[in-house]
């Protein structure tokens, strides 16, 4: 499965396939409120974010209630190390003011019968073993660092993932 077989996944129009994208999990899925605001907070951070006093064109987007998204066009500015320090601050910031967690990689989500589901690493040879994840199971390759990448991997079947040693 790729990013564009998946519904409800629109890159920002303003975003080439070159920019960067870090993607953040929160460990369990927002209600429509805590994204609503979630949406005001990423929209105020991120038209004030900026790398060297040079505003950065950057957006966010929420998927599935669960993956929070920003985006850095770098042909225009590229993010920086101080830059990027201040959007992890920012989300610390989000973790504590909305009491979820959003940096744990530990969790591995999964798509499984339409919805996410977030698994702890350790209890993945479980989850196989129990059928509730299979070779076909999509998983969430959170670790892409570009839209490109995202576009063509974030959402991959198991068997074609690290998740496939456990087969």
């Amino acid at each position: 499965m790729t990013l564009n077989e998946v519904e409800n996944i629109a890159i920002p129009e303003s975003i080439s396939d070159a920019s960067r994208v870090w993607i953040y999990q929160s460990s369990r899925a927002l209600t429509d409120d805590e994204t609503e605001k979630l949406n005001a907070l990423c929209d105020e951070f991120t038209k004030q974010w900026a790398a060297h006093g040079q505003n950065l064109v950057a957006r966010h987007r929420i998927y599935f209630n669960r993956f929070l998204c920003l985006f850095v066009d770098e042909s225009a500015h590229g993010a920086s190390g101080c830059s990027i320090d201040s959007s992890v601050r920012f989300i610390k910031n989000i973790e504590r003011e909305m009491q979820i967690v959003l940096m744990n990689r530990t969790e591995v989500a999964f798509m499984i019968d339409g919805t996410v589901q977030i698994i702890p690493m350790n209890e993945i040879p479980e989850a196989i073993s129990s059928g509730s994840i299979d070779a076909n199971t999509p998983v969430f390759n959170n670790t892409v660092s570009s839209v490109k990448q995202m576009r063509e991997a974030w959402i991959t079947p198991a068997s074609k993932t690290w998740v496939s040693r456990f087969f």
